[in-house]
């Protein structure tokens, strides 16, 4: 009986113990990964250690210490809180509860309980603390007066000079960056790895910078800024806040590349989802500017996640990258999200959004924000032609020519002739052939060789009644596509070449048919017109076998060919 009795006491102490193994194994594991920089991990660690030990101070404290780390305030200053009600005697705990409630901007009562806390002992790092409480609650007097005491009583510790240059760089209403700068430099020279001391003295030749005039001196404390910088990830490469800090600065300083760099260590060591939310717009914003909008997208789609009033302005940046790649679908819709925000939209937005409105299938909305992207920037030369293209295909014959004419006054280049052409097409379309043979006959004075408007040129002369004159302009035209190289010679050569067998075939010339059909048949041997006319003037000179094999040509490039059919069945096939 006792035996059993033994042996279950034993088995029930040996539980226990690995119990208590488990849990205290992870506040070590905790405290590893925060000594590796591993504060993600460290949170994983602390999480399970708090949960399986509610009560374990030490587990909490770390906890603090940690999700004040990652920027998870509310919890850091739940745990911070328990610590300190523990035991308020601790200086640790009471330095950690100032720190959790000043984070989540309760400043004054971190003054509160560190004041209390200090009057019984005066310790440097008690008052270092103390001021910069003060400073956040706008009690400047009183951290002065705590500053200096500090640094009178403690000449030779760094922490009561940093305490001093807090209070002058937090100076109301202007800083006193000198002497920040001063008492910074001091705390260095007592402790040249007092990391602190080179992360506020970065920060404060930012600012110099920033408000300097002179861009020489600007220039100088941007370079001091960066140097400072260099010192502390030397000292702390795992300093996640240096890294942001240092990539916010270089991105409102413009320098992407740079900012994207130090932006990109930072979420190395704070990974999406965790720390400081804007470092997802500093990076995404750095990619962005930068054209790599592929890496850029995870980073704006964070922020944009957690942050309401960024989203119309990450729709907007997505847009353009969307434009850019092509992908017109989700062009649209970025566009349309962005939408909220159009007075950040520059010009070429709406003429973006246009475009991609236009190969999405949406021209009718299309042709609405081009209106506007035209009266806002007129001189975009490619977007104007290819609205004005646009409302050429929609039959809005007559607003298409305006466009066309301001395309004209804005960018005179060597496309003039051909938009000549273009709006004399509008007026043809409009039966205004007077007015069409006046715009051909401007393109024609800018490039007399251009075969398109010598076609034009030929066609409305013909309708005109002057047939002579549109005949001679139409056989030019065959001759330059007969001898030239050029694709756009050769382009109108079969259309010529038609609307002259046209004018032939009411006078039953065959013979000139069939030689100019041929011709065409060379000039393009997938010329359905110039089968069918090769085929008409064979059958008119009563050449069956070779107006039938014409006439299967035409078939097997317009199986569908009403006219090649019939013909065929009536010459017996």
């Amino acid at each position: 009986m006792k035996s059993d009795i033994m042996k279950t006491f034993v088995m029930f102490s040996i539980l226990v113990w690995a119990t208590v193994g488990i849990y205290a194994s992870d506040v070590p594991s905790a405290q590893k990964a925060v000594a590796d920089g591993d504060f993600v991990l460290a949170a994983t660690h602390i999480r399970n250690a708090i949960r399986k030990d509610p009560e374990n101070m030490e587990a909490l404290a770390l906890g603090a210490k940690i999700y004040m780390e990652l920027n998870i305030r509310d919890t850091a200053l739940s745990y911070a809180k328990q610590v300190y009600d523990d035991n308020d005697n601790v200086k640790e705990h009471v330095i950690l509860y100032a720190q959790a409630l000043s984070e989540n901007g309760r400043a004054a009562e971190a003054s509160v309980i560190l004041r209390a806390y200090y009057r019984k002992h005066e310790e440097v790092d008690v008052s270092l603390a103390l001021v910069n409480a003060l400073v956040a609650a706008d009690s400047l007097k009183t951290a002065e007066l705590v500053a200096t005491t500090a640094r009178n009583k403690f000449p030779k510790s760094a922490s009561a000079y940093l305490a001093l240059g807090n209070l002058y760089f937090n100076s109301k209403p202007i800083p006193v960056f000198e002497l920040a700068i001063q008492n910074y430099d001091q705390a260095l020279q007592i402790d040249p790895t007092d990391v602190q001391a080179h992360f506020n003295l970065a920060i404060c030749y930012w600012r110099m910078g920033n408000r300097e005039t002179d861009d020489d001196l600007a220039n100088e404390y941007f370079s001091r800024s960066l140097k400072e910088w260099d010192q502390v990830t030397k000292l702390d490469p795992k300093n996640a806040r240096a890294w942001f800090e240092e990539g916010k600065i270089l991105y409102l300083g413009g320098r992407y590349s740079a900012a994207a760099t130090a932006l990109t260590t930072y979420r190395e060591l704070r990974p999406l989802g965790t720390g400081e939310i804007m470092a997802s717009w500093y990076l995404g914003e750095s990619l962005y500017k930068q054209n790599k909008c592929d890496s850029a997208k995870q980073h704006l789609d964070d922020a944009a996640s957690r942050t309401d009033s960024l989203k119309p302005k990450v729709a907007l940046m997505m847009a353009k990258c969307s434009f850019q790649s092509k992908k017109w679908k989700e062009c649209v819709d970025y566009y349309t999200l962005a939408a909220p925000i159009k007075s950040r939209w520059e010009n070429q937005d709406y003429w973006f959004f246009g475009v991609a409105l236009v190969v999405a299938g949406d021209t009718a909305k299309a042709i609405d924000v081009m209106a506007e992207a035209a009266d806002r920037d007129p001189k975009q030369c490619t977007f104007m032609f290819r609205y004005a293209l646009l409302l050429q295909s929609r039959l809005s014959y007559s607003r298409s020519t305006a466009i066309f004419r301001q395309r004209l006054a804005n960018c005179p280049d060597s496309l003039d002739s051909k938009i000549h052409v273009f709006i004399g097409n509008n007026f043809f379309a409009d039966s205004l052939v007077d007015s069409a043979a006046v715009s051909y006959e401007r393109a024609l004075l800018l490039n007399p060789r251009y075969s398109y408007a010598l076609f034009r040129m030929g066609e409305t002369s013909i309708i005109r009644g002057d047939v002579e004159k549109g005949t001679s302009l139409l056989e030019s035209v065959v001759t330059t596509a007969q001898t030239s190289s050029s694709p756009d010679d050769r382009r109108y050569g079969n259309p010529a070449i038609a609307r002259l067998n046209a004018l032939d075939l009411e006078n039953k010339k065959w013979q000139q048919i069939v030689e100019r059909s041929k011709l065409g048949t060379e000039l393009d041997p997938k010329s359905v017109s110039a089968w069918i006319y090769l085929a008409i003037g064979q059958q008119g000179l009563q050449n069956v076998d070779e107006a039938k094999k014409a006439y299967k040509e035409v078939l097997k490039l317009d199986p569908s060919n009403e006219t090649a059919k019939k013909n065929l069945k009536a010459l017996g096939t």
